[in-house]
């Protein structure tokens, strides 16, 4: 490998000190407009309000308990169901942005039909259908995630 010149390192100090700066330059930072109020060329783009369930919604929590429930049947011939969700709080509003799809992110306690209480985090997300979230929710029960779907102990989802 071949030592760099002294003036290769001004040069690359050099672009790297003005690269620095300019991202310290709050003007250049470019403008967030929420994702509810975009336009698109000329005509605005109505397709999020940004008007998600509440994490305690007990829509949203059937919802969990029973696609937990079919795909524990379905896929792993597995009889464990959420018998309870307790402890229900919300863990972030719209943490990526504004300008970005609205996601609520939750968290809460799950009790098992074997008694074990298992932390429980899903995602309230808006127009996720395209993406084969047609009802909008994405969840994670620790110990549950066989494919790893939420990486490790469901840190995608504990925002």
């Amino acid at each position: 490998m071949r030592a760099l010149s002294l003036s290769q390192l001004t040069k690359t100090g050099l672009a790297l000190a003005v690269s620095l700066a300019a991202l310290a330059v709050p003007s250049l930072a470019r403008e967030e407009i929420p994702a509810e109020q975009r336009f698109y060329g000329s005509q605005p783009y109505y397709g999020y309000d940004a008007d998600l369930a509440a994490c305690d919604s007990s829509a949203v929590l059937e919802k969990i308990r029973d696609r937990f429930s079919t795909v524990e049947k379905r896929f792993w011939n597995s009889d464990a169901e959420i018998v309870a969700i307790e402890q229900v709080k919300q863990a972030a509003f719209r943490p990526h942005g504004l300008d970005l799809i609205p996601r609520r992110y939750c968290q809460a306690v799950a009790t098992m039909s074997n008694a074990r209480k298992l932390k429980l985090r899903y995602a309230i997300i808006e127009g996720a259908g395209i993406t084969g979230l047609p009802d909008g929710i994405q969840y994670c029960l620790e110990g549950y995630d066989r494919n790893h779907t939420a990486m490790g102990g469901c840190n995608r989802l504990d925002r």
